[in-house]
């Protein structure tokens, strides 16, 4: 399969991919993270450290680049605005 055959996953699918990425980056269990709780809204959420670190792992797993334009505080607001970017991103490289 050539990447211009690439299967979008199901939203449900790329929310639960993102939802995993998240608890790993922040070492929290699935069931504390609600997808769509803010991210950035208490000393648990993501830091910079972070942020950079769940973007690298978003980068490996989808195969993309996410520019640095892109780092913004709406987009990675939580797990369903990182899914909507995601699906966005997929769908036009695919």
């Amino acid at each position: 399969m050539t990447s211009s055959q690439v299967n979008l996953p199901a939203n449900q699918d790329l929310e639960e991919t993102v939802l995993k990425l998240v608890a790993v980056t922040l070492d929290k269990k699935l069931d504390k993270i609600k997808p769509d709780a803010p991210l950035f809204s208490s000393q648990e959420g993501f830091n910079s450290f972070a942020l950079m670190e769940f973007v690298l792992r978003l980068e490996d797993t989808f195969g993309l680049s996410i520019p640095d334009e892109d780092l913004d505080p709406d987009i990675f607001y939580s797990v369903q605005t990182i899914a909507s970017y995601l699906r966005v991103r997929l769908e036009q490289r695919g």
